[in-house]
């Protein structure tokens, strides 16, 4: 297959365009391709671009879905294991506001899951935070305290869209 033009605008909008040769097209598909360009006005190069951006942009997609599913089941696994070593799940709440008495009132680590905003009081300092902050997966909005540095913090984090820093 080959494609070539001289226009210098549609060069500039699609990138650059030159002659190339693809070995081992099917000749049937190739023709099929050519009559498919003909009845929609196009060239054969550029239906082959369009075929070719729609490929790889279906492929970019289903390597994030699969991705992401893959991250999912990970953290469902984590979860388990984490309910399995006596950790406590906090889910099912739209917003949440997090003490330094709260955290100690509990026995054991908690991983906060699935809370739209959740927001750590002024009191809560990093050695609380960190001994009672299991994990803090698929949150909207983590809004931190002074006392407990963002970076430390996201080592706790994951698939949260924004943390917040209290001023």
């Amino acid at each position: 297959m080959s494609s070539s033009t001289t226009n210098e605008s549609n060069q500039s909008q699609e990138g650059e365009k030159k002659q190339v040769t693809i070995k081992g097209v099917d000749k049937e598909l190739y023709e099929r391709a050519v009559q498919l360009s003909r009845e929609m006005g196009m060239t054969a190069g550029e239906l082959v671009n369009k075929a070719l951006r729609a490929v790889i942009s279906l492929t970019d997609a289903a390597t994030k879905t699969v991705a992401g599913a893959a991250q999912a089941v990970g953290e469902t696994g984590k979860a388990f294991t984490e309910g399995a070593r006596g950790v406590k799940v906090i889910t099912g709440v739209d917003e949440l506001t997090v003490t330094k008495a709260d955290l100690q009132a509990v026995d054991s680590p908690i991983s906060f899951r699935g809370i739209r905003r959740l927001e750590f009081a002024d009191d809560v300092d990093w050695d609380t935070f960190n001994s009672k902050v299991s994990s803090i997966t698929m949150c909207g909005v983590v809004v931190l305290p002074r006392g407990v540095p963002k970076l430390k913090a996201l080592e706790k984090c994951s698939m949260v869209n924004k943390v917040e820093g209290k001023q």
